[in-house]
């Protein structure tokens, strides 16, 4: 069963993939594996599978959840403004002369700056399983769970589907044929993103 989602982000997404000029930025898409991990967490709550309490994540779980996101790929996307995020132990708090004194021998500066995803943009991902999914939701996701997105079912697709290399042929252990058409992007190890998929080819993988 395969439905299909537009995503609107309620707050701004923040989750670092890259650097540019000196900036850790966002790439404009939200990954099939924050929107599994956080519909688990919001509508299944299976504790056993949750990226929240370990020290780092067993995607190999995905295969238990029953379902399975696309990758949310951008629609209409703005950026935020750079902001300078601060790393200092006391940039929120009473200043302290011993922690002045260590940052005086740091080999770092204690601030980077950051440029996310801006309220407001809109993407689109298709759901495949049979979860009983509500026809309008939200979840938490980004970095801290500190991005609101809201989820509302549309009848068709606006643009082509991406989905994730990585879920299909690493986690699932599903052979995908990398047709004519298709463009490959890596972005992180656990996000190779194959763009220019039809709704055929979403049922034909996954099939």
């Amino acid at each position: 069963m395969i439905r299909h989602y537009k995503i609107t982000l309620l707050s701004p997404l923040f989750y670092y993939t890259k650097t540019e000029s000196g900036v850790a930025s966002t790439t404009p898409f939200i990954g099939d594996l924050s929107l599994a991990y956080a519909t688990n967490f919001a509508l299944c709550k299976n504790n056993d599978i949750t990226y929240q309490t370990k020290s780092k994540p067993n995607y190999e779980e995905i295969k238990n959840l029953g379902f399975l996101w696309t990758i949310a790929r951008p629609i209409k996307v703005k950026r935020t403004p750079v902001y300078a995020r601060y790393t200092s132990l006391i940039s929120d708090g009473m200043v302290r002369r011993d922690i002045i004194e260590l940052m005086g021998k740091a080999l770092f500066k204690n601030y980077f700056h950051v440029q996310g995803i801006e309220v407001g943009s809109t993407f689109q991902a298709s759901f495949i399983g049979n979860l009983n999914l509500p026809s309008k939701f939200t979840l938490r996701i980004g970095n801290g769970r500190d991005c609101l997105i809201l989820l509302e079912e549309i009848e068709n697709i606006e643009k082509d589907i991406w989905v994730n290399y990585y879920t299909i042929t690493k986690i699932l252990g599903k052979k995908m044929e990398l047709k004519e058409g298709f463009a490959v992007e890596p972005v992180l190890a656990q996000y190779i993103i194959v763009k220019g998929l039809t709704e055929k080819d979403l049922e034909e993988t996954f099939s």
